[in-house]
């Protein structure tokens, strides 16, 4: 019986070692993490997208996948095409962590429009202050007679610290004929 017990304080020992050990191999592979992982990526990030809109008429809805906040008027500003054409919508946007950190039912992003837009913090030439460079997921539900819904991923980067070119993930984040400086130097 005695050596039952010892075998049981060994195992529960071990058992709180390895959870020690591996608590401390989680937080330094967190430093090591890319955080723009995934952020041009085209598969959803919330449930099945839905596009049952008629969009000939208030024209094709179409989302940026980086947004740089740099003030130099590209791409400051996270972009939906067409948006404020249709009436009864919504913008959800969530950190990494799925918290969300903007929503609104009144979104005026088209590129080159200002309004109510994200980022909304204070804009500096090192970026946006509440909101730190990562990837981020949107929703947008447009419902009329009809339903539109999108989730996806988009790039935050304000360019402080650069990242070298070689070592940048960006490149397929924009358009074909899309350009902005801070992603392709």
């Amino acid at each position: 019986m005695k050596s039952f017990k010892n075998y049981i304080s060994f195992l529960i020992l071990l058992t709180a070692m390895f959870s020690f050990m591996s608590c401390e191999d989680d937080n330094n592979n967190q430093q090591d993490e890319d955080v723009f992982a995934g952020c041009c990526s085209e598969d959803p990030a919330f449930g099945t997208n839905i596009d049952n809109l008629d969009q000939s008429e208030g024209g094709v809805i179409s989302v940026s996948s980086i947004v740089t906040p740099n003030n130099d008027a590209i791409n400051d500003f996270f972009g939906i095409s067409n948006i404020e054409n249709y009436s009864n919508h919504m913008v959800a946007i969530f950190n990494a962590d799925d918290e969300l950190v903007f929503e609104t039912t009144n979104y005026t992003g088209s590129f080159g429009n200002t309004g109510n837009l994200f980022p909304n913090g204070e804009q500096t030439e090192f970026g946006i202050t509440t909101y730190p460079d990562g990837t981020y997921k949107y929703i947008i539900i447009i419902e009329d007679e009809q339903t539109f819904y999108k989730s996806g991923y988009f790039c935050l980067y304000s360019g402080k610290p650069p990242i070298p070119l070689e070592e940048q993930n960006f490149s397929e984040c924009l358009e074909a004929g899309e350009f902005d400086p801070i992603v392709v130097g």
